[in-house]
């Protein structure tokens, strides 16, 4: 007869430790579960049972248990990180965070701590402190290539491109067989204007992963900024077959099209920023989006800003042709610079700024959206400049004590500097100084101007006026007091244009789908003549060229 041996508590755990190895979880959780009620405070089954319960997928029972163990014996830095671990793939980012931090703070050399923090912090955008956690996890380990890149992934967003790609090329000498590190190098290139060597890197990576569509999209901005433009359609068209949700490659080539002037299909992808860069901007009500296909007679719609202030303006011109659709009423929500320049425009708008409560619409519209809901094409843009006025503001008394014989000029050489293409669209003010020989009195409308450069305007008798520059509102008085406006492309060139003044617009050889290729003048502002760079970073050449033409005035 056969005797049915009891087994013991330890049995009985080493018996369900086996199970777990052995991947029986269930019969695992019920040995566990039938000690847990007889050992309630035992970190050794705590942990096993939350273990197991995060490889159930039950991920709140399982932190439970491992965080009921942590309490019990707080230096247990596995336990800790594997919380960290299951916060993180549970989305509570703060409590991730916050284990990994205690994890690295009872084990200081607990490399894979460090590397989830990173991890984490780069995909919260938090870079500064996802570089700092992976400099100090490369000091553990100087050659591990998860780390290097984390470095320069973190770099580059940091706008470092010259040193991200220094550990870029670390991380290809350490492993040539890993395509995302040639992308990521060829991305550095692309940010240090190294469009040629950037496509190389490229190469390698489409060599490497053939069926990555969005290398062949990184790619095609390297071909498109070297105006290879039927080579960038072709990567980005390669791009959306392999990879058909992947918005960024219908967006750029959106801008290639806008570009080249090819404004029916440019306007049409275009839509596609709300996927990919303008997320941030986007805006959901339960009334409908109106691009143009509805009669807007005795409705009202409600207009909203996106993106950047020159882009505000360059679209307001768009609410004259709404007037004429006979709506009801026109409701435009504008950021504080812009209020009391737009309240001053037209009484017939409903101005908003952002505090203020919405009132009921019928259709809503953001407002770089105009140029597609209006089908604009080069023949039809809406170009009757001045569309912004000062009718209203009353002569300075002192205004006419300022004039004087000379030309009046006003100047801008920097835009905002979180502006993407900033590094390129920017020049310094010495690059601007030869301007100041001629005979003409030059004013600053520079916002921001650091004491370095106040320095210099003082030297070249250069009138600063950032004080003065409160809002658009003032700033488009002061831009109406001069004869002449000189800036690179930014809010200021917008504003002078919509006025209506004479401008002289600075591009870069990289510049913006508004002012196309090659052409001196702008479909969109009738009063701007362009004075583009010919090489990438030259700005010598286009300001000669304007001291010519001033030297003509």
């Amino acid at each position: 007869m056969a005797i049915n041996k009891v087994k013991n508590d330890d049995e009985v755990f080493q018996e369900s430790v086996r199970f777990h190895q052995s991947g029986k979880l269930n019969d695992a959780q019920k040995g566990f579960e039938h000690l847990i009620k007889k050992y309630p405070n035992s970190p050794d089954l705590l942990n096993s049972l939350g273990t197991l319960n995060l490889q159930l997928g039950k991920d709140k029972n399982g932190c439970e248990y491992l965080e009921k163990s942590l309490k019990i014996n707080s230096n247990q830095p596995m336990i800790s990180f594997n919380l960290g671990n299951s916060y993180m793939h549970q989305k509570n980012y703060s409590k991730a965070i916050n284990f990994l931090e205690i994890t690295i703070t009872k084990a200081p050399n607990y490399l894979d701590a460090y590397k989830k923090k990173g991890e984490l912090l780069t995909n919260l955008n938090n870079h500064k402190a996802a570089l700092d956690c992976f400099k100090k996890a490369i000091k553990l380990a100087p050659e591990d290539k998860v780390i290097l890149n984390g470095i320069g992934v973190n770099l580059l967003e940091l706008e470092d491109a010259n040193n991200a790609l220094i550990y870029f090329k670390k991380c290809i000498s350490i492993d040539k067989t890993i395509a995302i590190f040639y992308n990521n190098a060829g991305l550095a290139e692309y940010k240090i204007n190294a469009f040629k060597e950037s496509i190389e890197s490229f190469n390698k990576a489409i060599k490497l992963s053939p069926t990555i569509g969005y290398f062949f999209s990184n790619r095609g901005l390297s071909y498109q900024a070297l105006k290879k433009f039927d080579f960038a359609i072709k990567d980005f068209d390669k791009c959306i077959s392999i990879t058909p949700d992947y918005p960024d490659a219908y967006l750029n080539k959106s801008l290639i099209n806008l570009f080249m002037g090819n404004y029916a299909d440019g306007w049409k992808l275009y839509e596609y920023r709300w996927q990919s860069f303008a997320k941030k901007w986007g805006r959901t009500y339960d009334k409908k989006l109106w691009l143009g296909n509805e009669s807007l007679k005795n409705k009202t719609i409600f207009i909203y800003p996106e993106q950047g202030h020159g882009d505000f303006i360059q679209c307001y011109r768009y609410i004259a042709l709404l007037k004429k659709m006979r709506p009801k009423k026109i409701i435009i929500e504008v950021t504080k610079p812009f209020y009391k320049l737009i309240s001053a425009q037209d009484e017939e708008l409903e101005v908003l700024n952002s505090n203020n409560q919405i009132p009921k619409f019928d259709f809503y519209c953001p407002i770089m959206s105009l140029p597609h809901a209006f089908k604009t094409e080069i023949s039809n843009i809406p170009n009757k400049c001045p569309y912004l006025f000062l009718n209203d503001i009353k002569k300075d008394k002192q205004e006419d004590k300022s004039k004087n014989s000379k030309l009046n000029i006003g100047i801008c050489w920097a835009g905002n500097p979180l502006h993407k293409n900033d590094h390129n669209r920017s020049m310094s003010i010495t690059d601007m100084s030869e301007l100041f020989s001629l005979p003409f009195q030059f004013h600053s409308l520079q916002k921001e101007v650091s004491q370095e450069n106040l320095a210099i305007l003082k030297k070249f008798n250069v009138i600063d006026h950032h004080h003065s520059l409160e809002d658009f509102f003032y700033t488009a008085k002061l831009i109406n007091k001069f004869d002449i406006i000189i800036s690179v492309d930014t809010v200021i060139s917008h504003l002078a244009g919509a006025l209506g003044k004479k401008t002289f617009l600075l591009l870069p050889d990289k510049s913006s789908f508004l002012w196309m290729g090659e052409r001196e003048d702008s479909a969109w502002y009738p009063t701007i003549k362009i004075f583009r760079q010919k090489t990438l970073g030259d700005w010598q050449k286009p300001i000669k060229k304007i001291i010519k033409e001033l030297e003509s005035c």
